[in-house]
């Protein structure tokens, strides 16, 4: 990975989240917040400090997902994107948001400097059972907010047993609500990444009880396809971790010339390698990425104010060897395998 070639970044402007996604690495499924995080954020100032205009003049787009967060809920999200956009005005700028909090003035505003993908996952009465703590009225008060004030958003519903018969009714509000886009998205998350084992659902927890068992829906349109070939590679290797091993990767950062840059500021080649340290169910800063890392300062923009430096630094450099090796204890990385393993590709697979 060079500096000069980079076209995209996937940038976590915040930690912080309105919600308890039960699939979400933020939370202890849907639980307890993560006790690795510290609600992280940036600052106008901070990004002034580390970015260089001229970064932004080769880019084709800047989009803000969360790994462990909800953009909006940075405070100045506005105020760095309209920095953004002095610096390359026609820079495609996206946001991936739950939608529920903020006012809807906040939204409006918002339309002049980003599109934005809302992610809803059902209707008033089922939204709420995988976007726990998101409230529909707010939700489509700023959906409505945003659109009229002449904002380009999609709608992207994720689906699950419990609201796949809503598919459609959902797909003609979304008009009605002045989003251009519907998009079907099908979960690849039924596999235990801790145990490398086939789950058939995940049990949803919030305020201290179960709540919604989460399975995947009944009619095949809305299943992952790539599923079943865990356990067509599980067979053919005697297990997924031995195909792990020995896979071609093929680094979906590489081809998409795109870095991440998280919350706190760190600058990986993706958000999978960033998050693999902070899994709730293990010790702090634990794994074989952390110990790729070494020393996390070396990597933190906040703190190196050189982007060129860390892009072109040891850890990317470290990372891209490691695809040659075949034993993990030799350095190869499980999450490269498991993200970017050429013959198993759930997360590709949720559009298709």
């Amino acid at each position: 990975m060079e500096y000069r070639n980079i076209k995209t970044v996937h940038w976590e402007p915040s930690q912080a989240c309105n919600a308890h996604c039960p699939m979400c690495d933020r939370n202890q499924n849907g639980g307890e917040v993560n006790h690795h995080l510290t609600n992280a954020h940036w600052k106008l100032s901070e990004f002034k400090e580390s970015f260089n205009p001229e970064f932004f003049k080769t880019l084709k787009l800047f989009y803000s997902c969360g790994n462990h967060g909800d953009p909006h809920m940075c405070e100045e999200l506005i105020d760095i994107y309209k920095w953004i956009k002095d610096s390359n005005p026609n820079l495609r700028i996206l946001t991936t948001t739950n939608g529920g909090a903020r006012k809807p003035e906040w939204w409006a505003e918002l339309a002049d400097y980003s599109e934005v993908n809302f992610s809803v996952d059902g209707l008033h009465e089922t939204n709420h059972l995988y976007r726990q703590g998101v409230k529909w009225e707010n939700l489509e008060e700023n959906i409505v907010a945003f659109n009229e004030a002449g904002g380009d958003s999609k709608w992207t519903f994720l689906v699950f047993r419990h609201n796949e018969h809503q598919v459609d009714t959902a797909r003609n509000w979304s008009k009605v609500l002045g989003c251009n886009e519907f998009i079907v998205k099908k979960s690849g998350r039924y596999i235990n990444t801790a145990s490398l084992k086939e789950k058939e659902g995940h049990q949803a927890q919030f305020k201290g009880g179960f709540t919604q068992y989460l399975e995947q829906p009944e009619n095949p349109k809305y299943q992952n396809k790539e599923l079943p070939k865990f356990k067509e590679l599980e067979t053919k290797y005697g297990t997924f971790k031995e195909y792990l091993k020995v896979c071609t990767i093929d680094c979906k950062a590489e081809k998409k010339k795109e870095i991440y840059i998280s919350a706190e500021g760190h600058v990986t080649p993706c958000c999978w390698l960033h998050g693999q340290p902070y899994k709730w169910w293990r010790p702090t800063k634990s794994g074989d990425v952390h110990e790729m890392i070494g020393n996390y300062d070396l990597i933190n923009l906040k703190k190196v104010r050189n982007i060129k430096d860390i892009i072109e630094g040891g850890f990317f450099q470290r990372v891209k060897d490691s695809w040659k090796k075949i034993y993990f204890d030799d350095g190869r990385l499980e999450t490269c395998a498991l993200k970017c393993g050429a013959k198993y590709d759930p997360f590709s697979a949720q559009w298709q």
